[in-house]
């Protein structure tokens, strides 16, 4: 009994890590909030999700939505960025002011386990496409 405790306790931690996002599968995102606190939701109506890693790519991003106004409507797509590297006091203090003033939302991906379920590749956005809440595809982009 003491042996099947312990096995037990030990695969316990591996469970508790969410798989990554694989092409095929559903996804199953964590909870994202956006900037102004609302819940990020992605549906079955939901296209496209892009995933900016980088303050370049942010950048690039934001210079591409503020051209392109109506993509995120017309794409059914979303805007996530990795916000695991930034300070807590940094991103209350000055990220989060500028970001409350774009007229899109932006998701934040502010803890590594939930920055973990989706694929990366360095310096490239992430690009998955959805069909009814099944992957698709996913690409490495270095700008849309």
């Amino acid at each position: 009994m003491k042996q099947l405790l312990f096995a037990m306790m030990l695969l316990l931690p591996f469970s508790l890590f969410a798989e990554a996002l694989k092409m095929g599968a559903p996804i199953q995102a964590p909870a994202i909030k956006d900037q102004f606190e609302k819940n990020v939701n992605i549906t079955p109506a939901t296209k496209q999700i892009i995933i900016a890693y980088t303050k370049s790519h942010g950048d690039s991003m934001k210079a591409f939505l503020e051209a392109n106004p109506n993509y995120l409507t017309d794409n059914n797509a979303l805007y996530i960025m990795d916000a695991t590297s930034v300070p807590s006091m940094v991103m209350s203090m000055f990220m989060m002011p500028k970001f409350k003033k774009y007229n899109y939302s932006i998701g934040l991906l502010e803890n590594e386990k939930d920055l973990a379920y989706f694929p990366k590749k360095p310096d490239l956005l992430t690009v998955i496409t959805l069909d009814n809440l099944n992957v698709t595809a996913i690409d490495f982009k270095d700008k849309l």
